[in-house]
């Protein structure tokens, strides 16, 4: 009795630890950076103390995903031999770093009950709540300086150290919850608490008007009204949906002047690309011109890449190249499959679709939560490289592993 006490006092205190360090992440996200490491490394010291670790880390080499996450950053480390540039090597690493720590971090972990990680989840939405406030409040405050900034692709202040994509991501993230949670629990005041966040989020995240969370917000609200309307009990909602999310982008663009300029920009862009003259300073068209630039540099480095320390300066003498006597912002491949195979090769492209692909199979009993994280970061590889900062890394295998350990019971079945 006494070891079984024992045993129960033990598990209780790693779910507090784990809490405390998955808190510390996810308002490190919003307040610093350092804390966001902080939390991290508490994790995994919370994963060695755990017991027995032994059998944990023989389990863990197990893991097929797992094993695949943690091998991506050791194939990336092998690239230091043919790095020239070391000190821009070092910076990735140290970005790439929770790769190695957060697998292990979160498979040694104590299987916690469903409410410990809806407690977490709740968290993340006030978060994320208070950040779109704080954004609009700086818009309101200076509101036509910032609609005239959208016509020329500039966007609001947003946490994140402004960095709006990763900041869209997590809006979207924040929608996810809230409409699992809405789903899973059944008090009318707390469904429409959770409605209206879901409103408010999407109200911003038209406002904000990022073209990447925009797009997986309408991909993934299609699929998922899509389903419904497959099944004879929800086929009513889903073609009430369905005509609500297809109205409203023409709302938006009477009611929101940001989503107005930013759409007029987009055409602008469009219209841009159709001439001859190269604008790596127009958005879309040097999207188009770092994906050339990159399969340009894997067709003459297909086996070993030029190395992850490389990459920047392979993309430097590019443009260099071609807008010598222009001032143009230097971007990497904005797809990550593309600065993967710069730096490692063809193979490393195929690794990391190897990777994702077992990654959508990691839950076989199609949750809607993890199916929707998952999708939204895969796609996102595609238009950004969402590994090439702190936030998109942290954002990525955090929120992954966070609901891949989440237990299977109660769960929304998608």
């Amino acid at each position: 009795m006494k070891n079984r006490i024992k045993q129960l006092s033990n598990v209780l205190m790693h779910e507090q630890l784990a809490f405390l360090a998955c808190l510390c992440i996810l308002v490190g996200l919003f307040v610093s950076r350092a804390m966001m490491s902080i939390g991290m490394m508490t994790l995994l010291a919370n994963a060695f103390i755990q017991t027995p670790f032994k059998k944990n880390f023989s389990n863990f080499l197990k893991d097929r995903n797992c094993i695949l996450i943690t091998v991506y950053f050791l194939l990336c480390t092998i690239t230091y031999f043919w790095s020239e540039d070391k000190h821009y090597f070092m910076e990735r690493m140290q970005i790439l770093l929770p790769f190695l720590v957060l697998p292990f971090a979160f498979y040694a972990m104590p299987h916690c009950r469903l409410k410990w990680f809806d407690r977490l989840f709740v968290v993340f939405v006030l978060l994320c709540m208070g950040g779109c406030c704080w954004s609009l409040y700086h818009y309101f405050l200076h509101k036509e300086m910032y609609d005239e900034a959208y016509g020329l692709s500039q966007v609001l202040p947003t946490p994140f150290k402004n960095d709006h994509i990763r900041f869209s991501i997590a809006v979207l993230l924040s929608m996810y919850c809230c409409l699992d949670l809405a789903i899973r629990y059944k008090q009318k005041w707390l469904r429409i608490v959770l409605t209206l966040c879901l409103i408010f989020f999407i109200v911003f995240l038209h406002i904000v008007a990022v073209k990447t969370g925009l797009i997986v917000f309408y991909l993934i609200t299609f699929l998922f009204l899509g389903k419904l309307l497959f099944t004879k009990k929800n086929k009513g909602f889903a073609l009430i949906g369905l005509s609500s999310i297809l109205a409203l982008p023409f709302i938006m663009y009477s009611f929101s002047t940001s989503f107005r300029n930013k759409i007029n920009y987009v055409k602008y862009s469009w219209e841009q690309m159709q001439n001859t003259e190269m604008q790596a300073n127009i958005s879309d068209e040097g999207r188009l011109i770092s994906y050339r630039y990159a399969l340009q540099s894997i067709a003459l480095h297909p086996l070993l890449g030029v190395g992850i320390g490389d990459v920047k300066n392979e993309m430097e003498k590019r443009y260099t190249h071609d807008f010598a006597e222009k001032k143009v912002s230097i971007l990497l491949p904005h797809n990550q499959f593309l600065v993967v195979g710069m730096g490692l090769g063809i193979g490393g492209i195929l690794y990391l679709l190897l990777m994702q692909f077992s990654l959508f199979f990691w839950k076989k009993n199609k949750d809607f939560l993890y199916f929707s994280v998952w999708f939204t970061f895969f796609f996102t590889m595609m238009i950004e490289p969402l590994y090439e900062t702190q936030y998109g890394t942290c954002l990525f295998l955090f929120f992954l592993l966070l609901v891949a350990k989440r237990p299977s019971e109660k769960r929304v079945v998608y």
